[in-house]
């Protein structure tokens, strides 16, 4: 019964989420968003539904099966050995996951009709620690980040946006809630409210009280999108500058960066150079006309 089949899967609860790691000047960072699917439906408000989870010695956050979520709160109660895990270094990593899908083989034998479910464990995870990175794919393989790392849907979006900002913005924080913010604007299985900690070495050696989830207490959330309606980026004379709030900074001649007059004045100056230059001959082509732009499949 092949259209039974497609109704249940489609039934199966989903975190279709963005999960976004950001390690900048010394700190680290963790978000997430908050959508949770169910088939054709979805929803941002449920009870502790911060997806990112904390161990004795690390942060996770998963994207994929939402049953992920109960099977480790299940561990974590249970006072399994894994929890013990330090994720020291990649193996250590490595062994926590293998433990795991051991478990799930053992004791979760929950299936799809036809199909195990977790033969390739389907979620992927980002783990990390006040100093490390690591992004685990659905076959267990784990990899470190030495800046960051995104998982989950929109993703790619949240790295392209990483890649243009890194450099940029030098607060982590600032950092990750763009990445998130990116997903969540282009990809449909994205969707505030935002959660992002810092990953600090006093979390750990303790834990939060009946509960593996991070309490809102310890987590900054935004519940809309933002942009980067408070920082403005400046260049004047190819040198690079930030505005917060509109004041401009100092360059490192000691006259201020002026945001917009300076650089339209530059613009000006530049366009009628140009105009009242001699203008150069007409390049003899060979090509058959104009270049062909090239597409980006």
């Amino acid at each position: 019964m092949p259209e039974l089949t497609d109704n249940l899967h489609c039934r199966i609860t989903e975190r279709m989420t963005i999960l976004v790691a950001v390690k900048k000047n010394g700190r680290v960072f963790l978000g997430s968003d908050r959508i949770t699917t169910f088939g054709n439906e979805y929803v941002t408000d449920l009870v502790r539904g911060s997806k990112i989870i904390k161990l004795k010695h690390a942060y996770l956050a998963t994207s994929g099966y939402s049953l992920l979520d109960n099977i480790i709160e299940h561990l974590y109660r249970s006072n399994h050995k894994m929890m013990e895990n330090t994720f020291a270094d990649r193996s250590h990593v490595f062994s926590f996951f293998l433990e795991l899908y051991n478990e799930l083989k053992k004791s979760y034998t929950l299936v799809e009709p036809g199909k195990d479910t977790f033969a390739s464990m389907y979620n992927v995870f980002l783990v990390v620690t006040p100093k490390n990175i690591y992004g685990v794919s659905t076959n267990l393989s784990v990899s470190e980040y030495p800046r960051f790392a995104a998982r989950g849907a929109g993703s790619d979006y949240s790295v392209g946006c990483l890649y243009g900002l890194y450099d940029v913005l030098e607060d982590g924080m600032e950092l990750t809630r763009m990445a998130l913010e990116a997903a969540c604007h282009f990809n449909v299985y994205c969707k505030e409210p935002l959660d992002i900690l810092e990953v600090k070495e006093s979390d750990f050696g303790k834990s939060f009280k009946d509960t593996h989830k991070v309490p809102a207490s310890h987590l900054t959330t935004f519940n809309t999108l933002m942009g980067l309606q408070e920082l403005k980026l400046v260049s004047a004379k190819g040198t690079a500058s930030a505005a917060k709030n509109g004041a401009a900074t100092k360059s490192s001649t000691g006259s201020k960066s002026a945001a917009k007059k300076p650089a339209a004045k530059s613009t000006v100056v530049k366009a009628s150079a140009a105009k009242s230059a001699p203008r150069a001959k007409k390049p003899i082509t060979t090509g058959g006309g104009k270049a062909k732009k090239g597409r980006r499949k």
